[in-house]
């Protein structure tokens, strides 16, 4: 896991492969606050992208690319906006294999700290929180980086 900053806060990324409902290989990525609550900007950024709460009825639904896509970008992934880069996370070539199989990511988005060294069972039990917990598919877009 490495850490960022969403907007002010301290915020931890994991990411990981795991068979979807239909038991397909899926790419995931969780953004977090690391040590603290959230102060309302990673509230307010999940919010203002659409993502719906876990706990919420219905299917994981997709961002439009005009909000929030992903960038594949040698062995990282970049969560990247209309005004650039907004997180990136090192990945695995398997979770980049996984991503590009499916053509989209899963952003899960926690509201509640999570510790930088949470191992799967720490992470397995944040998840199962659903009422802090937001989901969105991100597809993944090709960059163009002019020179």
């Amino acid at each position: 896991m490495t850490t960022g900053a969403a907007a002010g806060l301290d915020v931890g990324l994991t990411t990981w492969s795991s068979p979807n409902p239909f038991g397909e290989p899926t790419a995931y990525v969780l953004v977090h606050p690391l040590t603290r609550r959230d102060d309302g900007s990673l509230a307010e950024a999940i919010s203002g992208m659409g993502l719906k709460r876990l706990d919420a009825d219905g299917d994981i639904l997709p961002l439009g690319t005009e909000i929030l896509y992903a960038s594949l970008r040698a062995r990282r992934v970049e969560l990247c906006t209309t005004a650039g880069v907004w997180l990136d996370q090192p990945v695995t070539d398997d979770w980049t294999a996984n991503a590009i199989g499916r053509r989209y990511v899963v952003l899960v988005a926690g509201t509640e700290p999570l510790a930088d060294d949470a191992d799967a069972d720490a992470l397995s039990s944040y998840l199962a929180d659903r009422a802090h917990i937001h989901t969105a598919l991100v597809k993944i877009r090709v960059r163009v980086e002019n020179p």
